[in-house]
């Protein structure tokens, strides 16, 4: 049987959660999964997850940039549409083996968070 691509996998996941489906974001995600973002560090599938369900409160959609991948990693650029900060644009980038999400590394903008708005530049 042939292993569903990471690439494939990333988007799935994605998907999954920015549409409040957090169970099935969480089928994709190791036992041991890192994540190095902004605002938080974590090791492990439960500070992982808990973080992803905060977050995922506050997100009304995205739209999809632009997605990359090889037969172990995925590159995702999106816009997450936030209620409180409108259109984050995020970068991530997902290790994958075994069909789960072993590493993610996210960045974004953290400043722009809370603000409603880009603040302008002095702000």
């Amino acid at each position: 049987m042939k292993q569903t691509a990471p690439l494939d996998i990333a988007t799935r996941f994605t998907t999954a959660w920015t549409s409040h489906d957090l169970e099935k974001a969480a089928s994709y995600v190791a036992e041991d999964v890192v994540f190095d973002g902004p605002m938080q560090q974590s090791t492990g599938k439960e500070p992982y997850l808990k973080g992803l369900t905060k977050l995922s409160q506050d997100v009304t959609g995205i739209r999809m940039i632009a997605a990359f991948g090889d037969d172990r990693q995925a590159l995702l650029m999106y816009d997450l549409m936030t209620k409180s900060s409108g259109a984050l644009s995020c970068a991530k980038h997902l290790t994958v083996s075994d069909g789960k999400i072993h590493s993610d590394k996210l960045t974004f903008d953290s400043k722009k968070l809370g603000s409603g708005k880009p603040k302008a530049n002095g702000s």
